[in-house]
């Protein structure tokens, strides 16, 4: 049997119709997103050529797990990571479809993630002028906004937890409170890193732009806000 070149993560109430419609069709997958864990390990198994989200499940902090961990393996890099479009009464586009080919109807019926995104502020790639702790355990910034951060470091968060963060540079040291919003483990060299996506709670808006404008080189002009 072939393997599949399109996954699909839909909710666990839309995948038994999506089931369905497929019958014996192979070049679709379809997980509910209570079984994400056994998606991801279909899509490391067999890399697809399209992985299609449901819209609430990228929203959550398994949803961010996935699709980061998705973008963190080299094999995945060609993986087109896609949101299921859906209707005025929440059902998927697609489910409202006469299919002829999937990968087709599926790109027209879902949208690119960086339309739909994962994250409310821009982010920017720090430069080696900024340096972070997480509860006082130093860590490795990746980039920044005024409404999270990426970090690396080597104690495993766990999504939801909270954290206190400081953000130092030549001009300033910062501190906010945040919450893990994601976190998957990556090894190099046989130690064992976390990479964790990280929102801030109830931050020091103008601070962390010019924090920011600072460590990314960016001007600080507003663009920061919700993208």
């Amino acid at each position: 049997m072939s393997a599949p070149t399109i996954v699909i993560i839909a909710r666990s109430d839309h995948a038994p119709t999506l089931q369905k419609r497929l019958g014996s069709e192979t070049i679709v997958a379809v997980f509910p997103d209570s079984e994400s864990l056994r998606a991801m390990d279909a899509i490391l198994a067999r890399p697809p050529r399209v992985v299609a989200l449901d819209p609430t499940f990228v929203t959550t902090a398994r949803g961010a797990a996935l699709v980061a961990q998705v973008k963190a393996e080299p094999n995945l890099a060609s993986v087109d990571i896609r949101v299921l479009a859906h209707d005025d009464l929440d059902m998927p586009l697609i489910l409202a479809q006469h299919v002829t080919s999937w990968e087709t109807a599926l790109h027209k019926l879902s949208m690119p993630l960086d339309r739909c995104g994962t994250r409310k502020g821009m982010r920017f790639p720090v430069n080696g002028d900024a340096a972070a702790t997480v509860n006082g355990q130093r860590c490795h910034l990746l980039d920044l906004s005024v409404s999270g951060a990426q970090i690396l470091l080597r104690t495993r968060l766990r999504p939801d937890q909270p954290l206190r963060i400081n953000l130092l540079d030549r001009a300033a040291q910062i501190t906010v409170r945040g919450i893990v919003a994601w976190s998957i483990a990556e090894s190099s060299g046989g130690i064992v890193h976390y990479r964790a996506g990280v929102k801030f709670v109830d931050a020091n808006t103008p601070d962390l732009e010019a924090f920011c404008a600072r460590v990314a080189g960016v001007p600080s002009n507003g663009t920061f806000g919700a993208a």
